[in-house]
């Protein structure tokens, strides 16, 4: 399937959210602050980011404008249960979904098919246009 990271400082959280991905049969990569996402992505390519917006230090807002303004078009969905007033905020920076915590997994792997499917359909159409 798909490799995603998911960014998030707490334990319970990433712990629910990879037993959801991986239960789709996707590869799960972690990382706790915004500022270690950008360094993982740097090294590995991901299809998806799932990140939550209140983190220390460098929350998700700053890792989702750091991260398009590096020109990445990775989908990304920002989550949040603190700071449920960013989501807004976090689809202006860039975020293409926001799901409030606590997680629904239907709810999380339903927003993952969509957008690996939209992304996958972008590609293709780019490919196609670049090929006229």
């Amino acid at each position: 399937m798909a490799r995603i990271l998911v960014v998030d400082d707490d334990e319970m959280d990433r712990e629910l959210e990879r037993a959801v991905l991986e239960s789709a049969g996707h590869e799960v990569l972690f990382a706790q602050d915004g500022e270690t996402a950008l360094k993982m992505c740097r090294e590995r390519m991901v299809e998806l980011v799932v990140t939550d917006l209140a983190m220390p230090n460098f929350n998700g807002l700053r890792f989702i404008m750091d991260f398009r303004k590096a020109g990445y078009e990775t989908p990304i969905i920002a989550l949040s249960g603190k700071a449920a007033d960013q989501l807004d905020l976090a689809e202006d920076y860039g975020a293409n979904l926001t799901l409030c915590k606590p997680i629904d997994g239907p709810k999380l792997l339903q927003s993952v098919q969509v957008l690996l499917k939209v992304a996958s359909v972008l590609e293709k159409a780019d490919k196609w246009n670049g090929a006229r």
